[in-house]
């Protein structure tokens, strides 16, 4: 398993790009390097490609990323992270539910433009979308 942090050509948002079976371990890597860069550069929007990478973690553990491992890495809350995925892949909805309920702006897309499109929304920084 491996992953690359990038900034968009755009300087709008920050890549992430997972290659191999995710666990939570990894998870809580990247997204405390993520968090770093987001800090470090004042850049709230996050795009997370796992298309090569299926959620191999347990629910258990996936339910403790999302309440506990985002907490303890003080990953913000404001940030919006777009989860871009294989079109037939399910592993990370369950992912996607609970990080939702802990209180973060994350989304799963199958395709990138869309995912793209959903993290520059500027009337949705404005609370209108």
């Amino acid at each position: 398993m491996s992953y690359t942090i990038t900034l968009s050509d755009d300087g709008r948002y920050i890549v992430c790009r997972v290659v191999g079976q995710v666990k939570v371990e990894i998870a809580r890597e990247f997204a405390k390097e993520m968090d770093r860069w987001s800090r470090s550069l004042n850049v709230k929007r996050f795009l997370t490609d796992v298309r090569e990478a299926p959620n191999a973690s347990s629910t258990f553990e996936n339910y403790e990323f999302a309440y506990k491992d985002l907490e303890e890495l003080g990953v913000q809350r404001d940030a919006r992270a777009a989860i871009l995925v294989a079109p037939d892949d399910r592993t990370h909805d369950f992912v996607e539910m609970v990080v939702q309920n802990a209180g973060y702006g994350v989304k799963i897309f199958h395709d990138e433009e869309s995912a793209v499109a959903w993290l520059t929304d500027e009337e949705r920084d404005r609370g209108s979308g």
